[in-house]
């Protein structure tokens, strides 16, 4: 069965609306450093679900910041504004370092919780929320009344958008599971994934996960996204969907939940 991760997001939208209107105001900020129709499209659509609820949102363009200090300083004066929450859109401009970019973020404002500060925190239970995309695969769960309790989890990929945010999550609620990365032989790769009853991937490699590599109603939650001819597509082969108990699509998906998941965090 497909995952319709519109309708969840609506839920959770209307949930995040009410919730807004007990709440001081809000306001976020988009930034792009460099740019793409790809990262267009995105900030277009975070912005669409931020000002459906009532959250304010500047988006703040700069296609000629190319330096990491250059970068670095611009967000540490938008910082010092009044957002509620800064998201910086990645990918950024080839040559800036990401992660100094991320780490310039107020830990109060890191909203999409990739800064250093903000995730260790998270990590060590210092906060309350959650990284979007790890707070999204929590959803899906819920949503179909999947427990985690006894069931072998499988995290393919631990980049720093879904595989790292989604194995702090694991760990933080003391969830056993195994992480599938480039250092993993194609042995282990395969028999991980052919035991697994819940594969969470984010590997980014399109349709890499096939129907002979899992097992009869398997979990199957695809936050890997990568671009081919225009066309988004996920990590795991849509024919899976015929074994799987549940498989979020590409797009459709994870993407939508991630999203309020990511402004619910400006409470």
């Amino acid at each position: 069965m497909l995952v319709d991760g519109n309708k969840i997001a609506k839920a959770l939208e209307e949930k995040l609306a009410t919730e807004l209107l007990f709440s001081s105001p809000k306001k976020v900020c988009f930034v792009v450093f460099g740019g793409s129709t790809a990262t267009e499209q995105f900030v277009k659509m975070k912005s669409s679900v931020a000002e459906s609820v009532g959250i304010s949102v500047d988006v703040k363009k700069y296609p000629d910041v190319k330096t990491t200090d250059n970068a670095v300083k611009t967000l540490r004066i938008l910082c010092e504004k009044d957002y509620n929450g800064i998201v910086v859109q990645l990918p950024i401009t080839q040559g800036v370092d990401t992660q100094q970019v991320l780490d310039a973020i107020s830990p109060l404002k890191d909203i999409d919780i990739l800064g250093s500060v903000a995730k260790e925190s998270y990590a060590k239970g210092k906060m309350d929320s959650t990284p979007p995309v790890a707070q999204a695969v929590y959803e899906i769960l819920e949503a179909h009344d999947i427990s985690l309790k006894g069931k072998k989890i499988v995290i393919a990929g631990l980049g720093r958008l879904v595989g790292e945010p989604v194995h702090l999550m694991l760990k933080r609620i003391n969830v056993p599971h195994d992480v599938v990365d480039i250092k993993t032989s194609e042995k282990e790769k395969l028999s991980l994934f052919k035991k697994a009853d819940i594969i969470i991937s984010g590997m980014g490699v399109p349709h890499s996960i096939k129907l002979n590599m899992i097992k009869e109603g398997a979990v199957l939650i695809d936050a890997g996204t990568s671009e081919l001819a225009g066309k988004l597509l996920g990590d795991i082969d849509p024919e899976c969907e015929k074994v799987a108990s549940i498989m979020t699509p590409v797009p459709g998906g994870v993407g939508p939940i991630t999203i309020v998941s990511l402004l619910r965090n400006l409470l």
